[in-house]
């Protein structure tokens, strides 16, 4: 719910997820999680919790540097919520441009499900793997 007492949209609570995950704020991010959220990095990793989430976001801060991330759409339907989206940062001195698609899943206001789907290729070479 909104401060009025609205039931916020989907898209709204997906996308102010993505901008507080995106500049590090661990705080903000959980808040709009479920307890049991699961994320998924498609192909690369799963993570459970408010733990698992606050990990991720940690790890990006650690490894990552000059991060920006550009919304191109939200659609969103009910409690589903897709966002098409550019993230942009630096990885071992290497730019690195990264178009993504994220799915959500809101239940009582709050992210129960989130999938990214992107091509891992130039962040796992500049992470040296």
């Amino acid at each position: 719910m909104d401060q009025n007492g609205r039931r916020r949209e989907s898209g709204d609570v997906a996308r102010e997820l993505i901008e507080a995950a995106f500049r590090g704020d661990v705080a903000a991010a959980t808040a709009l999680c479920a307890p049991d959220v699961v994320l998924r990095i498609e192909g690369i990793q799963e993570v459970f919790g408010h733990d698992g989430v606050a990990q991720v976001i940690e790890f990006n801060g650690q490894v990552s540097s000059d991060v920006r991330v550009e919304i191109h759409r939200i659609l969103s339907s009910g409690d589903t919520a897709a966002i098409n989206r550019t993230t942009y940062l630096t990885i071992g001195g290497q730019r690195i441009e990264l178009g993504v698609g994220s799915f959500f899943t809101v239940r009582d206001g709050l992210v129960c499900e989130w999938s990214d789907y992107q091509d891992m290729v130039e962040v796992t070479r500049a992470l040296g793997h």
